[in-house]
């Protein structure tokens, strides 16, 4: 245990890292499959779907750039946070549950009636303010 807390500092390198590697797999992935992203978002909104694809696949593929290479980390953090909000609230669904660990079950574990991304989203989430508000000599 001293090996792990001689290197403490090295958590907000390792969120940084992970995050960054998910961002870009995440934008690069829709990139590979523009067109059905396209008319996943025309779907969701309208005339403004394309333009829309295009500003994720830039803040995805920017800031997952941006927090490997740590050129403001926190900043690109900060506005991949919001992303991650906005696609918590498009994307909420929440299935009938009987009592309130069900239903926080189902935003932060597992969810089943069909918006598995909800849990994810709440795990980056966390993650990413984690490094906006994290103390990191590092980041910059």
């Amino acid at each position: 245990m001293k090996w792990f807390e001689k290197h403490k500092d090295w958590s907000p390198v390792i969120l940084r890292v992970f995050f960054g590697i998910a961002f870009l797999v995440a934008g690069i992935s829709k990139l590979l499959s523009l067109d059905l992203m396209k008319s996943y978002f025309v779907a969701m909104f309208g005339a403004a779907g394309p333009f829309l694809v295009w500003l994720v696949l830039a803040v995805e593929i920017l800031g997952g750039l941006f927090l490997l290479v740590n050129w403001h980390g926190r900043e690109s953090a900060l506005v991949l946070s919001l992303l991650m909000i906005i696609a918590l609230v498009l994307t909420w669904k929440l299935g009938p549950s009987t009592n309130i660990i069900g239903a926080l079950s189902q935003m932060l574990i597992m969810n089943t009636s069909g918006a598995a991304n909800t849990p994810i989203n709440f795990a980056f989430l966390a993650g990413l303010l984690a490094i906006v508000f994290g103390e990191c000599k590092q980041c910059t």
